[in-house]
C-alpha cells in the first residue's frame, strides 16, 4: 500500500486488538508544519502530540525542524492548539526530540503507521525513532512557516531644533540735552540798514517785519533798521536788496 492510501486509512487500533474501524484523517490535515506547545500534566511521561487534525488513538511522526530528528507519537484526545500553535507535545515527546524549555519549537507533524511492535513500545513509554529529516528537506519544509508580519521602521526622530539665545534689547542712549542754539551771526553783529523814518507806529512795525529788522522810537517819529549783521559787508548786501524794493535812501550804520 502506498504512503497515500495508507494515510487515508488510519489506524486506530487498541492494544488489544479489535476490529475496529480506523478514524479517517483529510488529506490537508496530513503534513502540517508551524509551532507547538509543550504540555504538561498527569500525561506528561507519555510519548504523545495532539494535533488539530490528527484523530485521538492513532500515531504520528513528529519531525523537529532545527535538528531534524524524527519520532513516533501517540496521538491523544485533548487537541486544541493554544494560540499560533498547530498542536502540543508531552513533556516527553518534547525531551524525546530535545526540544529544550527555551526559544521557539517549530515542527512537522503528519500521520504515522508503526509496526504493531512499534505500537506497544510508544505505549510503553519507549522511543521509537526514524531516520533524521535530510537538510533539503527541513530547508524545504521551514519555508512552509508562517511569516511574521512585516515590522514597520519606526520613523527618525526629528532632530530638535537648534536653541536661539534670546536677543537682548539694545540699550538705547542716554537722552543727550539739546545744545543751545546759537544765534546767528546777524543776531550778534552792530552793522544796521536804516531804511526809513516814520510817525506812524503801525506802518513802522509792520515795515520792520517785512524787512526783518527793529524799531526805534525817537520820541514821535519811528526808525525802521534791517538787522543787525555781522559784517559791514552782508549789511551792503542787505541794502541792495531793500533798494530794490523802493527804498533807495537807506544807508548803513554802526551801533555800538
Amino acid at each position: 500500500m502506498s504512503f497515500g492510501a495508507a494515510a487515508l486509512l488510519i489506524a486506530g487500533w487498541t492494544q488489544s486488538g479489535a476490529d475496529t474501524p480506523p478514524p479517517v484523517v483529510h488529506e490537508q490535515r496530513l503534513d502540517d508544519v508551524g509551532a507547538v506547545a509543550i504540555a504538561t500534566g498527569p500525561a506528561d511521561a507519555k510519548l504523545t502530540v495532539a494535533h488539530r487534525g490528527l484523530p485521538p488513538g492513532s500515531f504520528a511522526e513528529v519531525t523537529d525542524l532545527a535538528s531534524g530528528r524524527t519520532i513516533i507519537a501517540l496521538v491523544e484526545p485533548e487537541a486544541v492548539p493554544a494560540g499560533g500553535t498547530i498542536g502540543s507535545l508531552s513533556a516527553a515527546t518534547a525531551r524525546a526530540l530535545d526540544l529544550g524549555t527555551e526559544g521557539p519549537r517549530t515542527v512537522r507533524i503528519r500521520p504515522a503507521i508503526p509496526s504493531p511492535a512499534e505500537q506497544a513500545a510508544v505505549r510503553g513509554g519507549t522511543v521509537v525513532r526514524r531516520l533524521d529529516a535530510p537538510t533539503a528537506l527541513l530547508t524545504a519544509l521551514r519555508k512552509r512557516l508562517p511569516q511574521p508580519p512585516p515590522m514597520v521602521a519606526a520613523a527618525a526622530p526629528q532632530p530638535a531644533p537648534p536653541a536661539v539665545a534670546p536677543v537682548k534689547p539694545t540699550p538705547r542712549p542716554a537722552t543727550q540735552p539739546a545744545p543751545a542754539k546759537t544765534p546767528p551771526a546777524a543776531a550778534r553783529g552792530r552793522w544796521f540798514v536804516q531804511v526809513a523814518t516814520l510817525s506812524d507806529a503801525t506802518r513802522a512795525a509792520a515795515l520792520a517785519k517785512s524787512v526783518d529788522g527793529v524799531v526805534r522810537s525817537t520820541g514821535r517819529l519811528y526808525r525802521v533798521q534791517a538787522g543787525p549783521f555781522a559784517t559791514r559787508a552782508a549789511a551792503e548786501t542787505a541794502r541792495a536788496s531793500i533798494a530794490r524794493r523802493g527804498f533807495g535812501d537807506g544807508r548803513i550804520i554802526a551801533q555800538d
